[in-house]
């Protein structure tokens, strides 16, 4: 099993008349977008790929889940709307 992205280089070139807080504000940037400290953080302790697997199965599951709950309630507001504006003609 081969590992990509082992080494990372990130840097941060000083700019002509830059402060230094702006260039490490640059540097935990680019650190972020490359999921540098994320990917210490899984690396810390080995983790069987069965478990890798079930906690994303899991993991969609919850999304499948919540995305249910949303398009049920976003139905349940449309009905809702629906019958105020019946009821509105119906007083009329």
């Amino acid at each position: 099993m081969s590992k990509q992205n082992t080494h990372v280089n990130v840097r941060v070139r000083e700019k002509k008349g830059e402060p230094f807080e702006r260039m490490v504000k640059r540097f935990l940037k680019k650190v972020k977008k490359e999921r540098i400290v994320e990917q210490v953080k899984e690396r810390r302790y080995y983790e069987k790929p069965s478990v890798t697997k079930r906690k994303a199965k899991l993991a969609g599951i919850a999304k499948w889940k919540k995305a249910q709950a949303e398009k049920k309630q976003k139905e349940l507001q449309r009905e809702s709307n629906y019958n105020k504006r019946f009821d509105k003609k119906k007083e009329n």
